[in-house]
């Protein structure tokens, strides 16, 4: 087979893996639960129950509920299910009749029309879960207390945990039957992908295969906590909702050198398994509670705040629209911590979730009264206002070091001024100038003329390089003084506590057009006084950070934290919004499961690592993911956890895959990126900061800009650094598959995972086996022992055709078998 051929079959075998992922895409149908929710209720809660709700019923009609539709107003029924032509309602939104409008001043978009017009076609469908309660109000499931639920029993004995016990409640309910448990190559590969990201060793493999004991799997889970990948894996998905990068992102993208701290204290927290709500202190206001002690975890807790200064920079000057910096920190701490979108209310009242834009400028001070770093920008390109990892008492340290540099900078000065080279060089030249122009006056040839010109121009040249030099000194001067002896101290890209701060509300959300004064508090819907206790200095975060984990938040930060981690398991989220749970979210597929799970989160003390252990462990996780077409005709999404979802490795999962198969992944840390030195930075706008740092350590290590995306992370579906991401897409697209046959990073790594196989024997059968357990967790079939040997002679002889040396030949084919192997589904995909 030739190597052109060799790449069509593996174009193939992509384009087969992408049509599945395909096809489960595209937008929800009329009459799914999800179109109501997403494209029906926001519409209905935003527009039309203002005039026709609780409250108000112009016309005697209600708007809220599909019973009050069917029932009308003074004019009749407003809805017909399945005919929109004779549903008032849609004759009023459509503006048809002059007497019958619906807003009645200006129609709705043509888009929102078509949405009602489908709805009503489909039958009109409204959720049960929509159903329980009218649209309109604060009440919404998101915003009640955990309930007591005691999970249900199974009477077929399936379910073995309390997860199972619910699941199987919702089966059986729609006549549901599990496949069976996945085999054990299959578990143990789940496991290492999903805790650390990177496929098993082949020993380790066949290690649990064999291992009989009735622990082996709680083990091997209890293996992969405790591995440094684990935080590695895990801390990525954090990084992704803090919207982690490298760099700034104002215009000209300018780097942060000491972002990494940041990453770093995410992964070694998830390592230590440090308990959620301390975690989400620590990130809002680790800077105050550093000063609590103990000292040596001083600078961890404010390299903690990284969270809150990687919020995304703008402009060209320094903090340039600071409202814009903590609009981005507010709107990523509510999508995050509470699952609830801030945003609009910073121009007016959310048109959707009870947040006022009241409770928006109320939380804002929190933000307002807090410091922020500065990485630099094109009209000032010095990083400044960085946060000291050292506590204030040692600033005396720093006011000698200070002083000491601040002595050394003057000396130079004087030098400089008096005795330096450059100084006694403007002094001769100065001589020979005066002399010269003295001997041209007494007797003046076009000689002595022209030597004097001569030495004019070194004169000049002589002192604007003195004059450069003391400029320099001078402004260092100026710096160090401005800069103050905390600049001297190790610093970290994080937030500082600054003074109590109470904003005005922005008019329309204007910095420019201020409205009366909002004290510091918190929303309504969440604690119904809009205040919490404040202490007499500082900016509050630490109440506000507490507040959300131990105030009437608490319930509604577990329930989101919870779904995420769900979601990172089963490759889908009890709640499909995992960063909306307002009113414009869609409702728990398994509502009573979520409060269970939360209020079990939070016995657990917070602990993610007992969370994981509670999924991992249930039958509903270890599932196999095979097809079955009884429960495929009665649940083609598989929404109630039949089978285990067959899942594509994402970017970083396949990179470092490629690397570990190829035997040259770093595992060891890096440390802060291979930036250029501060000095040497000249960034604007035209001319913006952009590099790309190649490296063999594991992707999570790799340098990401908010202007300029990656091009493999992006290729592959990896963040947007600029946004918090709750969910990445998922996409097959042409361009990946001509990454996996073309990259040079890929061939490259095809070869060393060849080399690596002739390294480890001469026996082609042992070889293919070996390949298969590091590709497939498995070894090959009979049919694929011979379809790879006919594949190895057909390559080897087409090289020879080509001309290839005999003594490369077998590295070459051996590096195209691997080639096929890591562009196939089964590499691609996790069972």
């Amino acid at each position: 087979m030739s190597r052109t051929i060799l790449s069509l079959v593996l174009t193939t075998i992509l384009v087969a893996g992408g049509s599945r992922s395909n096809a489960q895409a595209g937008a929800p149908d009329a009459a799914s639960e999800s179109f109501f929710e997403l494209k029906v209720r926001p519409v209905l809660a935003g527009t039309c129950v203002k005039c026709h709700g609780a409250k108000k019923a112009s016309g005697g009609l209600r708007l809220d509920s599909r019973e009050a539709m069917l029932a009308g107003g003074e004019n009749g029924p407003a809805l017909v299910p399945g005919d929109p032509q004779g549903s008032l309602m849609i004759q009023a939104v459509r503006h048809d009749d002059e007497s019958l409008k619906m807003p009645p001043t200006k129609p709705l978009q043509k888009a929102v029309q078509d949405d009602l017009v489908a709805w009503v076609a489909a039958g009109a469908p409204w959720p049960k879960a929509a159903a329980a309660k009218p649209i309109a109000g604060q009440a919404h499931w998101a915003f009640e207390p955990l309930r007591a639920i005691t999970p249900p029993a199974d009477p077929n004995g399936w379910a073995a945990q309390p997860i199972d016990r619910f699941i199987a409640a919702g089966q059986q309910a729609k006549g549901l039957h599990p496949v069976a448990k996945a085999d054990r190559r299959a578990l143990v590969r789940r496991a290492y992908f999903d805790l650390i990201g990177l496929p098993p060793e082949p020993d380790r493999v066949e290690a649990f295969v064999a291992d009989e004991r009735p622990d082996a799997f709680p083990r091997l889970v209890e293996e992969l906590l405790a591995s440094p990948g684990y935080g590695e894996r895990w801390g990525r998905y954090w990084l992704d909702l803090a919207r982690y990068a490298d760099t700034a992102g104002d215009n000209s993208d300018y780097p942060i050198r000491e972002a990494y701290l940041y990453r770093d204290y995410v992964i070694d927290a998830f390592n230590a398994d440090i308990p959620y709500d301390r975690f989400l202190h620590e990130q809002i206001a680790g800077d105050i509670l550093a000063g609590d002690g103990p000292r040596d975890d001083y600078a961890r807790r404010v390299i903690a705040t990284g969270f809150v200064a990687q919020a995304k920079r703008f402009g060209t000057r320094k903090l340039e629209d600071i409202h814009q910096i903590i609009e981005d920190t507010l709107n990523t701490t509510g999508q995050v911590v509470l699952g609830l979108s801030l945003r609009c209310a910073r121009c007016h009242d959310h048109k959707f979730d009870p947040i006022t834009a009241r409770d928006y400028y109320a939380l804002y001070g929190f933000f307002a009264g807090a410091k922020y770093p500065f990485a630099g920008a094109e009209e000032d390109r010095k990083p400044s206002e960085f946060a000291p990892l050292v506590p204030p008492d040692r600033l005396k340290d720093f006011e000698a070091k200070q002083a000491e540099q601040l002595a050394r900078l003057n000396a130079d000065v004087a030098e400089a001024e008096t005795r330096g080279e450059a100084t006694n060089r403007v002094r001769d030249l100065g001589f020979a100038v005066a002399e010269a122009e003295f001997i041209a006056g007494v007797a003046g040839t076009a000689d002595r003329t022209q030597a004097l010109e001569a030495l004019k121009v070194e004169l000049a040249k002589a002192t604007r390089g003195r004059d450069t030099r003391l400029h320099q000194l001078r402004g260092e001067i100026k710096q160090v003084t401005e800069a103050g002896p905390w600049a001297l101290a190790p610093l970290a890209y994080a937030v500082r506590d600054g003074d109590p701060t109470d904003v005005k509300l922005q008019v329309g959300g204007d910095p420019s057009k201020l409205g009366e004064f909002v004290p510091r508090g918190v929303p309504k819907v969440l604690e119904p006084a809009g205040t919490i206790d404040l202490p007499a200095t500082g900016s509050g975060r630490l109440a506000l950070a507490r507040w959300l984990t131990e105030g009437s938040p608490r319930p509604l930060t577990a329930r989101v934290m919870v779904n995420r981690i769900w979601q990172h398991h089963f490759g889908k989220p009890i709640v499909p919004t995992p960063s909306d749970f307002g009113l414009r979210g869609i409702p728990p597929t398994h509502p009573e499961l979520l409060d269970w799970l939360a209020a079990d989160f939070i016995a657990q003390g917070w602990s993610v690592k007992a969370l994981h252990r509670r999924i991992m462990l249930s039958e509903t996780y270890q599932l196999a993911s095979e097809h079955d077409s009884a429960d495929a005709a009665i649940d083609t999404g598989n929404a109630y956890y039949w089978r285990f979802d067959r899942r594509p490795l994402d970017a970083e999962a396949l990179r470092d895959s490629l690397l570990a198969l190829g035997g040259n992944l770093q595992r060891d840390r890096p440390g802060p990126q291979p930036f250029p030195a501060v000095n040497t930075w000249t960034y604007t706008a035209h001319h913006q900061f952009k590099a790309l740092y190649p490296s063999e350590h594991r992707s999570v290590y790799l340098m990401v800009q908010r202007l300029h995306p990656h091009p493999y992370l992006a290729l592959f579906n990896g963040p947007d650094t600029s946004v918090t991401t709750p969910a990445r897409d998922s996409s097959t697209v042409a361009l990946q598959a001509l990454y996996l046959l073309n990259n040079p990073f890929v061939h490259d790594q095809s070869q060393r995972f060849a080399g690596r196989l002739l390294a480890e024997g001469a026996d082609p059968s042992e070889r293919l086996r070996a390949a298969y357990l590091r590709a497939f967790g498995r070894a090959p079939t009979a049919g694929e022992q011979s379809r790879a040997g006919e594949f190895l002679t057909r390559y080897e002889r087409s090289l020879a055709d080509e001309g290839v040396p005999a003594e490369r030949r077998s590295g070459e084919a051996w590096a195209g078998l691997t080639r096929a192997l890591l562009a196939s589904n089964e590499f691609l995909y996790v069972d």
